[in-house]
């Protein structure tokens, strides 16, 4: 039974690789539109830089040593 889990799901693959394979050549992106996203995506990046700090990482607070109690003596 396992196997046919796998074989559909394979199958499902290989047809959904071919149809957007298909719908990319019926439907090709014109380069223009590329270009444009690419502007989009490097004017976040550069934004996303920017909003970043330049010096050292801010560092957690230091952890206070947690105090145990004492052991009682064995006699």
């Amino acid at each position: 039974m396992p196997n046919q889990k796998t074989d559909a799901e394979a199958a499902l693959q290989k047809l959904g690789h071919r149809l957007r394979l298909g719908w990319a050549k019926k439907h090709p992106v014109p380069d223009k539109s590329l270009e444009s996203v690419k502007d989009t995506v490097r004017e976040q990046w550069e934004l996303e830089q920017r909003a970043k700090p330049k010096g050292k990482p801010s560092q957690a607070p230091a952890k206070t040593p947690q105090r145990k109690p004492p052991e009682p003596d064995r006699e």
